[in-house]
């Protein structure tokens, strides 16, 4: 009892955060604690983001991957020593590329000027030292900065030969139409049939977002997604498992607000990359842009309800606990009287780099609010599935 007294009951101030006498300058913060059901679709949506990408494809785990690059497999460590990596993790891949783009050619001008410097030697060295000396300094920087630049141009480029390979693009068209509730240009099931687009395990994620964003599936047509899901060799035992928690608990993946004008829209998806990087094998002409205006994930929705005090029909059935009050309330926001600035986040069964982006994007237009976010585990989309298949083959 001493031992805790002393460790939680400290000097710290902050240790006397639910005391009355506590320091006026400190703010309570807000954690909130929420079920990955409450959201599925974000989890499965082909996403956008280098780092998420990334994740997704190529089974990024403890801030390492494995691609393959001229049929060799080579393992990428990308960690916060890598400042490129630090800085376009979170952006849309063709801004990653873009970017890439312009560190391959600070390089190569940084190289001429070692060859032109190099040449000056062999005319006027005396004129040249302070220079040569400046440029010889730099030389370990620069071939740690070649180096990083190298294995970003083959990661690209690996990202770029899957989007092109299994048309991921169209299903992040797709799906984005269907989470924004945007009528489409061709039903689900014909992409479903279409044998020149994506994965079995792709078309079974697009089918899940639409079966999950869809209010009434006749038993008929539902039974005709299935069929044709197992002609392409999906494995359908989650459905199942879906289709029983949607009826217990009402499940439906809530309506993404639309885009409009003033926040930017997804492209038409028929932008090409702008350029070609011949002699760094970067081959982006032909990939679609993955270009999408920023909208909240129901995870950045709750957070901001949730902090701001506002009264939604997304929060309304969350309990609040307080410890400054004895009893439990299910509406707890009109008794409390500040906003929340600093917010910790967890999400139980499994959270994705989508989704941690989408609240550090929130938290940037929002300076004040200090955002932590934390899963019981970062799952990609094959990882969501098979855990999603075990439970619907538990539940038959």
């Amino acid at each position: 009892k001493q031992w805790y007294q002393r460790r939680v009951r400290g000097r710290d101030p902050k240790s006397e955060l639910f005391k009355d006498q506590a320091i006026t300058s400190f703010q309570r913060p807000l954690l909130i604690l929420l079920d990955r059901n409450m959201d599925i679709c974000s989890t499965l949506h082909h996403t956008w983001t280098y780092q998420a990408l990334i994740h997704d494809l190529f089974n990024l785990y403890l801030n390492r991957c494995k691609v393959e690059v001229e049929e060799k497999v080579k393992n990428y460590d990308l960690g916060p020593d890598d400042q490129f990596w630090s800085k376009n993790k979170g952006k849309p891949f063709p801004e990653v590329a873009d970017a890439v783009h312009v560190e391959l050619e600070a390089c190569r001008a940084a190289e001429q000027e070692i060859k032109r410097l190099k040449d000056v030697m062999g005319e006027s060295a005396e004129n040249a030292n302070d220079q040569i000396a400046n440029t010889v300094s730099s030389l370990p920087e620069l071939m740690e900065r070649k180096k990083r630049v190298d294995m970003h141009i083959n990661i690209a480029t690996a990202l770029s030969d899957c989007i092109r390979a299994r048309n991921l693009d169209k299903f992040f068209e797709v799906e984005e139409k269907i989470m924004t509730k945007t009528t489409l240009e061709e039903s689900v099931l014909d992409t479903l049939k279409n044998p020149n687009v994506g994965t079995a395990e792709d078309k079974l994620r697009l089918f899940i977002i639409y079966y999950l964003s869809t209010t009434d599936l006749p038993d008929n047509e539902l039974q005709q997604y299935i069929e044709t899901l197992q002609g392409v060799g999906c494995d359908t035992s989650c459905i199942e498992y879906l289709a029983k928690l949607k009826s217990v608990s009402s499940l439906s993946a809530p309506t993404q607000p639309k885009l409009t004008s003033s926040s930017g829209s997804y492209s038409s998806m028929s932008n090409m990359f702008k350029y070609v990087k011949q002699s760094s094998k970067f081959m982006m002409e032909g990939v679609k842009s993955l270009v999408v205006g920023h909208r909240k994930l129901p995870v950045t929705r709750t957070v901001d309800s949730l902090s701001e005090l506002k009264q939604t029909p997304e929060t309304d059935s969350f309990l609040a606990l307080d410890p400054k009050i004895y009893r439990k309330t299910e509406n707890l926001l009109p008794a409390l009287k500040n906003t929340f600035n600093d917010i910790y986040v967890f999400v139980v069964g499994g959270g994705s780099y989508v989704e941690y982006q989408n609240l550090m994007t929130y938290g940037e237009q929002h300076p004040d609010k200090r955002i932590v976010y934390g899963s019981s585990e970062m799952m990609d989309s094959r990882n969501f599935l098979e855990q999603l298949t075990k439970l619907g083959s538990a539940s038959g």
